[in-house]
């Protein structure tokens, strides 16, 4: 039996003016994405290591496959960003059994809470019931597009829009928290 070595994605390491970026990009239609992120995570924490920084932050995809059990194992918080939506709401459910099984503290975030405020007040009942702290609640805000076609964080781009606001003070609670 033969097995080949094959490259089925890439690893970067980019400099940005907020620090270092460790990211990865998966081949199409290839496998192992999995693999790849905590490939990925395993040179984020070596990084961290040399310039001696305590805190790595990973945006995991959505959903529930194997590139978000490599995203979550051996994180010290797991910030659930949610929409209020069935399937937001389901998927959220779902980290959140996911966070449970590898014993790590879930938090919750709300993103463009004000398009279905109903579904945001489920949300954050379940969150109650199961003991989760809800971080905050972001509003839809076109200014979000605005400042990515910028390329500036929403905070950069107008720091006294309500989304601006909003995504601060989700930072400073969840910071406080870990």
């Amino acid at each position: 039996i033969d097995f080949p070595i094959k490259t089925c994605g890439e690893l970067f390491i980019s400099e940005t003016r907020c620090g270092p970026m460790v990211h990865a990009r998966l081949g199409i239609a290839e496998d192992n994405s999995g693999k790849l992120v905590t490939l990925t995570r395993k040179h984020a924490k070596e990084l961290a290591k040399e310039r001696g920084f305590n805190l790595i932050l990973t945006d995991g995809p959505p959903g529930l496959a194997c590139p978000v059990i490599a995203s979550i194992a051996g994180a010290t918080g797991v910030l659930i960003v949610t929409e209020p939506t069935l399937s937001g709401h389901h998927d959220m459910d779902r980290v959140v059994e996911l966070a449970n099984h590898f014993q790590i503290p879930a938090f919750v975030c709300i993103n463009k809470y004000d398009l279905n405020v109903e579904m945001t007040e489920t949300i954050e009942a379940y969150a109650h019931d199961k003991g989760l702290p809800v971080m905050g609640r972001i509003p839809f805000d076109p200014l979000f597009t605005k400042a990515m076609v910028e390329k500036q964080t929403i905070i950069e781009y107008d720091g006294s829009s309500n989304a601006a606001q909003a995504v601060e003070e989700i930072w400073e609670r969840l910071s406080s928290s870990l």
